[in-house]
């Protein structure tokens, strides 16, 4: 389990340097939570 959220936290670090704002990861979860299309974008 803990090899599953180092990999998504590390997903998130990278989509937050992509989207270069600075907001929390705790903000972007919420955010790729209610607008999945970040997150769909974000990734190659």
């Amino acid at each position: 389990m803990g090899i599953l959220r180092r990999t998504a936290l590390n997903m998130l670090r990278t989509i937050q340097r992509k989207l270069e704002t600075d907001v929390s990861i705790g903000l972007l979860r919420d955010r790729i939570g209610r607008q999945p299309w970040i997150l769909a974008d974000a990734l190659p």
